[in-house]
This record gives structure tokens, C-alpha cells and sequence, in this order.
């Protein structure tokens, strides 16, 4: 069984990230021919600006809550690192394309491990 605080600190990380990559995307400039392609990345740029801002506060939820609903939290857990393992593998397979090549598939591959975590964590959380 995973304990709570690393739970939380894992939650903590994802949110971060996925503030971070989503700010990334948001600061495209359209180039010839891009204004499609940018239109597309700003839209994923506010979901993951959403995305972690709900994964950094689950995190929060996780740390400072003493008696809390593990299942509850964990089902949570669970859908997010099924959001985060989708948008991770898009990444990597340029479904989307925001970024230089190099960069795109390092943070597919940070994406995948994260919610690879988190699915585990939120299985662990709903199994006590």
C-alpha cells in the first residue's frame, strides 16, 4: 500500500506538470500555414491548464486530509492518470504536435510514467 504522502506528492508533480506543458502550449505563435494547428494546441493547452490544476488540488486534498475517502480519491486518481497516459501517447505518436520533435517525445514520455503512477496509486487508494 502506497502511503497517503506519496499520494499526494505525486498529485503534486502531475499538476505541476501539466500547468507547465499546458503553458507551453499556449505560447505558440501561428506561422504560415499553422493557424489550424495552433487553434488545435490552444484548446489542448487550456485542458491541460485545467487538468492540473484539478490534479495539483486533488494532490493538496490528498496531503492535508486526515480522514478522507480513499476510494473516492483514488477513483479520481485513476481517471486522471488515464487523461494523463492518453495525452502522453498522443504525444509521442504526434497526434499532438506542439512542440520541437525531441521535446514533444520527452514530455510524452514524462506523461506516461505520471499517469502510470497515478493509476497505480488511485488502484492502491480503492483497494483499502
Amino acid at each position: 500500500m502506497l502511503p497517503r504522502e506519496l499520494s499526494g506528492i505525486l498529485g503534486l508533480i502531475g499538476g505541476v506538470i501539466d500547468i507547465a506543458v499546458g503553458w507551453v502550449f499556449l505560447q505558440q505563435k501561428p506561422g504560415i500555414g499553422m493557424s489550424m494547428m495552433v487553434g488545435s494546441a490552444m484548446a489542448v493547452g487550456y485542458f491541460l491548464l485545467a487538468l492540473g490544476a484539478a490534479v495539483f488540488l486533488a494532490g493538496v486534498y490528498v496531503l492535508s486530509v486526515r480522514m478522507m475517502k480513499r476510494a473516492t480519491v483514488g477513483l479520481l486518481m485513476i481517471v486522471f492518470g488515464v487523461i494523463m497516459l492518453a495525452l502522453g501517447m498522443g504525444m509521442i505518436g504526434r497526434f499532438i504536435n506542439f512542440m520541437q520533435q525531441g521535446s514533444s517525445t520527452i514530455s510524452g514520455i514524462v506523461m506516461i510514467f505520471l499517469g502510470l503512477s497515478m493509476l497505480y496509486s488511485g488502484y492502491d487508494m480503492t483497494r483499502t
